[in-house]
């Protein structure tokens, strides 16, 4: 762990207690003042120094308040703090006051606060050395240049006991959180990993089936014919969604049975439409019965947008949904879903007449495990409900009355308001942006405009990029009229691309002809366009689907899939016979392989245009797959190779990349993005 990260972690641990520990430092200081110098008199006192030390804690307290810029230092602030106030502070009264017993205790305890506020040990000894040093130095000024007091070094002992004993069992402790932390992490990331094969399957059925089912956009028709062949394989693939449907309840029902106080992430937060993501919603919910479609209706008064996570907001009325249908009680059961647009906020209302809630339940239904009582329920689905919503600057209430049913109202700033541009300028601060140019203007305006959004900027000339090694920013802005032709510069960057998750913008002065490239689609942004509207275009790129309304219509260039060979290598069975299926009626001849040996032997055998090869197989895995077929001298050997994988940790691309595959999809993967994945490569 690096300095600057350390520091920061410090800061991060400490963050939620700030506003207490300032208060407390703040009211201290001088409060102690008066208890030393005339309640209990002691040898020294220094006013002067104790305010100094109450203004420090001051910062702390109004930190939220300081313009962004001051509060993105601020873990450098809280740094100084502790350091003068704590082991600085102390260590001089002690000195000053000829090593009393008052001090020797208040020492002590300082000791005690400073292993509690700084949990990481390299950074308290380093604060702790710092500021005795400076509280020898100060004494000995204070004292005429000369430092007659002698040291009780019958105390030394003790002090590095409790310096080096209590921070080695805060280690322990801190050590045994993150333990468990990181268990919950490996539980979390197992779970994720056994719901892509049933997830993958369930996308490539439904594909299966949409290509089976004749398109009426096509041909009109009022009656439509299916072969006997197609309705077999319709209930084939149906009968076997159906079972993965089921495990992967089963699944989520065992992580959402893990799912601790945590707080949602907002790295994902972008600007989506409300009606959008409450039609998906609707559609997309998994009713028990065909006619409990029919039960939800939906008002629309306005649309509206908000800053947050379509997934996460889904999931939200997918709750709702759920339990409503759970406490149904007439046959004319139904669910209104209401959209209202306001100035300040905005809201989503959900109401249904089922059975309603006691006026008990009323105040413990957003509480960890509370149920009332009917079977099938965990009580994890609200109370996450609720974090989500408060991730979202929302909030999320319920009204009812017994036999009377629900009435849930989740409520969502303005995009202009206070709170939402406070989580964007959140957001913007932990995004990292990489610019490759040497020209002089764009680099001193990037720069200026990431000093007043917050976010980090590394810039790097074409040289220094073709040495790095890890590609994967919230942005990567690629001056194009830096690239030296004569080099092939620009060629030898997009060959390190393919690879990345950034988004790719080029930039350049003079129109040039706009191209898609293998494994990506840059971002065309012309510089003057860029270096009059960075602010509002970054935003965009990080916020929204930035769009360059410059840009030419360009016609889709088709590729002909007849005669390719598309080698699909998964020991999954089904997985795999349902990705062949989808790619042959596409048009591709397509090769199953169960595992990576098998498909090695099968190389042999005839020519194949692309592999897309699953990861983690027995006997002989895709990466060491892929490694052999690179290494091999053989015609096969520079085959594209397309990682299919559940796994996108920085760990398990540094492998896909070093064994030579030439992309990758993570699981699962729809037909479009599949199929552009392909036609990328062949």
């Amino acid at each position: 762990m690096s300095v600057k990260t350390a520091i920061q972690k410090v800061y991060q641990y400490a963050e939620p207690n700030l506003s207490l520990v300032g208060w407390m430092g703040f009211i201290g200081f001088p409060f102690y003042y008066v208890i030393w110098a005339y309640i209990f008199p002691q040898p020294y006192e220094n006013l002067t120094l104790r305010l100094a030390c109450s203004l420090l804690f001051l910062g702390l307290i109004v930190r939220k308040k300081l313009k962004r810029k001051w509060r993105n230092r601020m873990h450098l602030y809280y740094q100084m703090v502790i350091t003068l106030c704590l082991p600085f502070f102390f260590f001089y009264m002690l000195i000053m006051n000829n090593w009393s017993t008052v001090w020797l205790m208040s020492f002590m305890s300082a000791i005690f606060l400073h292993i509690l506020l700084v949990h990481t040990t390299r950074v308290m000894f380093t604060q702790t050395i710092v500021g005795i040093t400076l509280a020898i130095v100060y004494a000995w000024i204070a004292k005429g240049f000369s430092l007659d007091v002698a040291f009780d070094w019958n105390h030394i002992p003790i002090f590095l006991f409790t310096y080096i004993f209590g921070n080695a069992f805060y280690l322990r402790n801190q050590v045994e959180h993150e333990t468990k932390v990181s268990i919950a992490k490996m539980f979390g990331a197992g779970i994720a990993h056994e719901m892509r094969n049933p997830l993958s399957g369930l996308y490539s059925s439904v594909n299966v089936i949409q290509s089976l089912i004749p398109n009426p956009k096509e041909e009109k028709k009022t009656t439509y014919q299916l072969s006997a062949e197609d309705v077999s394989l319709l209930h084939n693939v149906s009968d076997a969604a159906m079972k993965m449907i089921h495990g992967g309840n089963e699944t989520i029902n065992l992580l959402l049975a893990s799912v601790d106080e945590s707080t949602v992430s907002r790295s994902t937060f972008k600007h989506h439409s409300a009606l959008t993501v409450i039609e998906s919603a609707i559609e997309s919910y998994s009713y028990k019965q065909s006619k409990d479609r029919l039960a939800i209706s939906l008002d629309l008064c306005s649309d509206f947008e908000f800053l947050g996570n379509g997934t996460l907001l889904r999931y939200v009325m997918f709750n709702l949904f759920k339990n409503a249908f759970h406490h149904r009680n007439s046959e004319n059961f139904h669910i209104h879903v209401i959209l209202e647009a306001g100035k300040e906020e905005n809201k989503i209302v959900v109401i249904d007449n089922g059975l309603g809630i006691t006026p008990d339940g009323i105040g413990k239904i957003f509480q960890d495990f509370y149920t009332t009582g009917k079977s099938g329920n965990i009580g994890l689905g609200l109370p996450f409900c609720k974090k989500m919503m408060v991730s979202f600057g929302g909030s999320i209430q319920c009204k009812s009355e017994l036999g009377e049913g629900c009435q849930f109202t989740m409520t969502f700033p303005s995009v202009q308001s206070k709170i939402v541009k406070e989580i964007r300028d959140e957001l913007i601060s932990q995004k990292s942006v990489l610019l490759v140019s040497d020209n002089e203007s764009l680099v001193a305006r990037t720069q200026d405009l990431s000093r007043s959004l917050g976010f980090e900027l590394i810039v790097l000339d074409v040289v220094a990029m073709l040495d790095k090694k890890d590609h994967e920013y919230d942005l990567l802005l690629i001056d194009f009229d830096s690239m030296d032709s004569r080099h092939n510069h620009l060629n030898r960057i997009e060959s390190l691309l393919s690879f990345t998750e950034s988004n790719i913008v080029y930039l350049l002065h003079h129109p040039v002809q706009r191209y898609k490239k293998q494994g990506f689609t840059p971002v065309w942004i012309e510089t003057k366009t860029w270096l009059k509207n960075a602010d509002s275009i970054i935003n965009g790129l990080l916020f929204n689907s930035y769009e360059d309304v410059s840009e030419p219509a360009q016609t889709q260039n088709t590729v002909e899939h007849a005669k390719r060979t598309i080698m699909v290598v998964d020991d999954s069975e089904s997985l795999r016979k349902l990705t062949a299926v989808l790619l042959e009626k596409q048009g591709f001849d397509v090769i199953q392989i169960e595992g990576g040996r098998q498909a090695i032997k099968a190389l042999d055998t005839g020519p194949v245009d692309l592999i897309l090869m699953d990861i983690e197989m027995p006997e002989l895995d895709g990466i060491e797959a892929s490694r052999l077929i690179r290494s091999s001298s053989k015609s096969f050997s520079t085959v594209p190779i397309i990682a299919h994988t559940g796994d996108i940790s920085p760990i398990a691309l540094d492998l896909i990349k070093l064994s030579g595959m030439s992309d990758y999809i993570v699981k699962p993967a729809d037909k479009d993005l599949l199929l552009k994945k392909i036609t990328d490569w062949v």
